[in-house]
């Protein structure tokens, strides 16, 4: 019997290929005969740049990059082939700043534009935006500036492109950027559906997990605003209310709007990019066992789990999930492709204390499952 293991990473806790390796654990301990393929997911958050070269065997290229706010970082990107896999916390992200430092009116994704400009400048002509886990709400500004737009305020001079700078701008000119960019196709990965502006947009609704306060949220959501209508009247291209510009603080929506990106699931991209499409369809799997660490209501709006539970249900294979915690209803989870889902926590704890056993908790889960399963055989 081969069974697929493809969950998500664990968040705080566990990466994916390590939550993967915890579940065949499991199951070799318990009495089912079976295979486990380790097939670790993502869907463009954090952890997509090591999951993609798992699957594909590429090469970890470091740079120097500009920080969330100035600062230098040494960052990373991945490469295969003409294939690049930037994922845009590595250069750009939240958990490069201390809480104390976080503010979306002063950070910037300029040095994730580095490291795409970069991966273009080594022949590149697909790039692979991973968009999770931002530490910005700059509409892409930053990043725009790293691949060579122009963006001015009203004494013809380059703004800051951080949020807080937004509202300085009175012009943009793409051009140099779409020069740049010639034969080069980017697909930004996301894993929300949010548009750039709007009650569900990016500043009210990420900006204070990056660190903004009401106030902060307030002047963010008119500053993009002001910026959409910048690109509107400059670029042409309508931005505020696409599905996906919301991703990463309207990262998503800068590429779109000034590079031609293409905005899609990270989830399914990544099961395409590592192949594991393929392998469902002629690997004869018996079972796909996903997980992350909270299976929610966002969880169908993209999340890993969810892409590869359709991925497996089109073909008529089961799905199970194994959760730190499992607040989805029945019916939703069906809905979505889900056989079943159950919570690996045994009893009631603190998060502090799930998050320290959460692989001891997977390898025991796994071994239950693995006996129940094992039934059909006596």
């Amino acid at each position: 019997m081969k069974i697929a293991l493809c969950p998500n990473a664990f968040r705080g806790s566990l990466t994916a290929l390590q939550a993967a390796e915890a579940i065949a654990a499991g199951l070799r301990k318990s009495h089912l005969p079976c295979e486990p393929l380790l097939m670790p997911l993502a869907d463009g958050g954090n952890g997509t740049l090591d999951v993609w070269l798992y699957a594909v065997q590429g090469q970890r290229i470091q740079l120097l990059v500009q920080g969330p706010l100035g600062e230098t970082v040494m960052a990373e990107y991945g490469l295969a082939g003409k294939t690049a896999m930037v994922e845009m916390a590595r250069a750009s992200g939240v958990e490069l700043l201390n809480p104390a430092d976080r503010n979306p009116l002063h950070t910037t994704t300029f040095g994730t534009g580095q490291l795409i400009l970069d991966a273009v400048q080594r022949g590149a002509t697909e790039i692979l935006v991973g968009v999770g886990g931002s530490a910005t709400v700059d509409g892409g500004a930053g990043c725009l500036l790293a691949l060579g737009a122009r963006l001015l305020d009203e004494n013809k001079q380059i703004i800051k492109g951080s949020g807080g700078s937004l509202g300085q701008l009175t012009a943009i000119d793409a051009t140099p950027l779409r020069e740049k960019l010639v034969g080069v196709a980017i697909r930004v990965l996301c894993d929300v559906e949010n548009p750039l502006l709007g009650p569900s947009g990016a500043a009210p609704i990420f900006g204070p997990q990056k660190g903004a306060d009401p106030e902060a949220v307030r002047q963010l959501e008119i500053n993009l605003a002001h910026y959409a209508e910048i690109v509107r009247r400059d670029v042409g291209i309508e931005m505020g209310t696409v599905p996906r510009t919301g991703a990463a603080g309207g990262l998503s929506a800068g590429l779109y709007a000034a590079a031609g990106a293409e905005l899609v699931s990270g989830a399914e991209v990544v099961i395409q990019a590592c192949g594991y499409d393929k392998i469902l369809a002629e690997e004869t799997i018996a079972l796909v066992i996903t997980g992350e660490g909270k299976l929610d209501d966002q969880t169908g709006g993209g999340k890993g789990p969810m892409g590869i539970a359709q991925a497996a249900s089109e073909l008529g294979i089961p799905v199970i999930v194994l959760a730190g915690s499992v607040t989805a209803s029945a019916e939703n989870l069906q809905t979505w492709g889900f056989t079943s889902a159950w919570s690996i926590v045994p009893h009631p704890v603190s998060l502090e204390e799930a998050l320290k056993n959460s692989e001891a908790w997977l390898v025991e889960s796994a071994i239950h499952l693995g006996n129940t399963l094992a039934l059909q055989f006596k």
